[in-house]
């Protein structure tokens, strides 16, 4: 199986997340269960530089 955030085969059990659609063509989407990507950045301007 393969993790959908991250693109690389699960290890252990996944966390599933159903999606709900109407024509029920949506797969479920698996990922990692541990976090395999950290969190994105804030990017803040420097502080006293120009």
């Amino acid at each position: 199986m393969i993790c959908d955030r991250c693109d690389q085969p699960v290890e252990g059990e996944p966390e599933v997340i159903p999606v709900d659609s109407p024509s029920g063509a949506v797969p479920d989407v698996y990922l990692c269960p541990v976090p395999c990507r950290p969190a994105t950045p804030r990017q803040t301007a420097p502080t006293g530089q120009r």
